[in-house]
């Protein structure tokens, strides 16, 4: 497993919040996520397409970050994509943000095709005013050579998720199994990942998430909280990974803290946990 980290974890920092946060003082670049990422010797960068500055500036900064081993994947289309079909002019974002990632040697973006609030949006109608988008975007990340994910972003039961993948039929689309939001729409995530074939899977976002009374719902608050205390299992996920010899990115994703917490102090626990599980035998 390679280990990644995502840089939604620190949307506050970048200027967003959720209905559950506020404002920090703390403001950052793309610069100020490449240099966490290097105190804590990660060497594989998600970067969220939301908040990067000019292109020109995206392709000046990562492709001086990627010297060595490091890696960097692009991840789009926060925070609702092409809304469950309904923002079709989101595809020319697609295809550019496609494009992009080949200029700075990025080996996969991540897409997301809705979110929570399209979730009880018929699926089949989903499905088919997206495939013809999707079988656009990867065959032109095909010529690229990048790999194509897509992430259930709490808009898809994960199998009907692979269904519509595997309906467009090319080898360079695939899945990225996000844990926490497998759970938030009823999903087994433990299941999912003993079963589905991870050939097909091209990334994992590790969540650790909590299910709280009353927002049990796609629609609820399912915040972060530290790896290995919360509903998600992180760390029997990343047994089941280890066990399969899962090789793709395994990426942490913090989403809205509970309360009481801190940005960085997660993150840097995340990574702490998630290596000593990978470590194991």
């Amino acid at each position: 497993m390679k280990l990644g980290l995502d840089s939604y974890s620190f949307h506050r920092f970048y200027g967003e919040t959720t209905a559950w946060e506020t404002l920090p003082e703390t403001k950052w670049s793309l610069r100020d996520f490449l240099n966490f990422c290097d105190e804590e010797q990660i060497s594989l960068a998600s970067i969220q397409t939301s908040y990067m500055p000019i292109d020109e500036e995206v392709i000046s900064e990562l492709r001086e970050w990627k010297r060595g081993e490091r890696e960097v994947v692009f991840t789009w289309g926060h925070p609702n994509g092409y809304n469950g079909g309904k923002n079709q002019s989101a595809h020319e974002s697609v295809l550019h943000y496609l494009t992009l990632a080949a200029k700075v040697g990025a080996t996969q973006m991540r897409i997301v095709l809705g979110n929570h609030k399209n979730f009880a949006d018929p699926i089949d109608e989903r499905s088919a005013i997206l495939r013809p988008y999707l079988r656009d975007a990867a065959t032109l990340a095909a010529s690229l050579g990048i790999r194509l994910s897509i992430e259930n972003h709490a808009d898809f039961p994960v199998m009907s998720l692979v269904e519509l993948i595997d309906s467009v039929g090319i080898p360079e689309l695939g899945l990225c199994l996000d844990t926490g939001n497998a759970k938030r729409v009823g999903d087994d995530q433990l299941e999912l990942l003993r079963t589905l074939d991870l050939t097909k899977v091209f990334m994992v976002q590790l969540k650790e998430t909590l299910r709280l009374p009353g927002h049990e719902e796609p629609t609820g608050w399912w915040p972060t909280t530290f790896y290995g205390e919360g509903d998600s299992r992180a760390d029997l996920c990343l047994d089941i990974l280890r066990k399969r010899n899962y090789s793709d990115p395994v990426v942490i994703e913090l989403s809205n803290l509970n309360t009481g917490l801190e940005e960085i102090k997660v993150a840097k626990q995340a990574i702490a946990f998630a290596r000593e599980e990978m470590a194991r035998k």
